[in-house]
């Protein structure tokens, strides 16, 4: 059974793993802004300067408080993986079960009557915070300091 596992395991170098972080974050980050770009279009001009003021504003926050030392954690975290690792270890189960849960938050909230500008405010602080987090684990690839900032 053992060995059946270990050829089921989608290994790959444990170097990859940042990189994939980094691509799905920065993916979700891009997608929440395009989302968040087409509400704040249809919105007039100072309820779009609003809601991005807000945004930034969440995102600066939650950039210091939270992505940055959960970035660091995970990178230090991997950096301690075997030399192949499983693909799937990218995240820790914790990380994917908070992903699972903001994922079905947000399509919850889009199909909801909140007002766009607003759920654009939050799509836009959560963009930039992934986003910032997908910087740290890119930066992390060239030997920056994404574990150590």
């Amino acid at each position: 059974m053992t060995a059946l596992l270990r050829r089921l395991n989608p290994a790959v170098p444990r170097g990859v793993l940042p990189l994939l972080a980094g691509l799905i974050w920065g993916s979700v980050a891009t997608m929440l802004f395009v989302r968040s770009g087409g509400w704040l279009l249809a919105s007039s001009s100072s309820t779009a300067v609003l809601a991005i003021a807000a945004g930034t504003s969440m995102g600066v926050f939650l950039i210091r408080r939270a992505f940055t030392p959960l970035v660091r954690k995970n990178l230090v975290r991997l950096a301690a993986r075997p030399d192949r690792a499983c693909l799937f270890s990218m995240f820790a189960w914790r990380s994917w079960l908070i992903a699972l849960v903001m994922s079905v938050g947000g399509v919850m909230a889009r199909h909801s009557s909140a007002p766009r500008p607003l759920l654009a405010a939050m799509y836009i602080g959560m963009g930039l915070s992934l986003g910032a987090g997908a910087f740290l684990y890119f930066r992390s690839l060239r030997g920056g300091r994404g574990a150590d900032a």
